[in-house]
């Protein structure tokens, strides 16, 4: 079997009224999962979803109470989008259509792979990390007037697909003046920053505007009079 040690910072659900069939899921995946909980019927399942971190759910079809079907409906009908995979003996035509519209990751038919479970659990949460992690890139992504991307995430300039290259000072003065991009920062503010109370001549934060506006847009890099610089980001 594959290495699912990766599992361990996700949380499961399983509602199952069979009890036999709920210990042996519970035996074999809380080997995997951070957190493995309970339901035995779709009302139970429900109050734990909601009141629990949960990451994906493993629910039956046919429960006491309410059915997996009208509990993943109830979730739905809140906004919350969890991964569900359904587990069922029941493949009739009336049962499938219940639950197609509730966006459900897959319909599992019993008795079910638990190889096969966590495949498809693999599957989701390496979606899940590469959404996370486009998301955390985004943060990091500037797009500027002059149509230069800066990936500050990777210290990264382009334009076009072509690369950038910038010096250590010209990226640190690109740096802060897009974490400062709602300000004008003063020559002094520069200096302060970038040169940390070394002793620089009284051009230098000019020569270095000069030479990070060559490279990425004159435009770029908007001078205040008698106030400073600021830069101009992409709306």
């Amino acid at each position: 079997m594959e290495n699912y040690n990766d599992f361990k910072k996700y949380s499961i659900l399983i509602a199952e009224d069979d009890p036999i069939a709920l210990n042996s899921l519970v035996n074999i995946l809380k080997r995997y999962f951070k957190n493995v909980l309970t339901a035995v019927n779709g009302s139970e399942a429900y109050e734990k979803a909601l009141s629990h971190k949960i990451d994906i759910i493993l629910t039956d079809m046919r429960m006491p109470h309410q059915d997996g079907a009208d509990f993943v409906k109830q979730l739905r009908e809140l906004d919350v989008n969890l991964p569900v995979i359904f587990m069922s003996a029941h493949t009739d035509s009336k049962t499938l259509l219940r639950i197609i519209p509730l966006n459900i990751t897959e319909y599992l038919v019993k008795p079910i792979q638990i190889g096969h479970v966590l495949q498809l659990c693999q599957e989701l949460f390496k979606k899940k990390e590469a959404i996370v992690y486009e998301q955390q890139v985004a943060k990091y992504l500037y797009h500027l007037d002059s149509g230069v991307v800066v990936d500050l995430a990777h210290r990264v300039v382009s334009k076009e697909g072509e690369m950038i290259l910038l010096t250590k000072k010209e990226f640190e003065l690109l740096s802060l003046l897009i974490k400062n991009k709602q300000s004008i920062l003063s020559k002094t503010q520069i200096e302060s920053f970038l040169w940390d109370g070394e002793i620089v001549s009284e051009s230098s934060v000019k020569t270095l505007i000069k030479r990070l506006r060559s490279k990425i847009g004159e435009e770029t890099i908007v001078t205040a009079k008698n106030l400073g610089y600021k830069i101009c980001i992409a709306s």
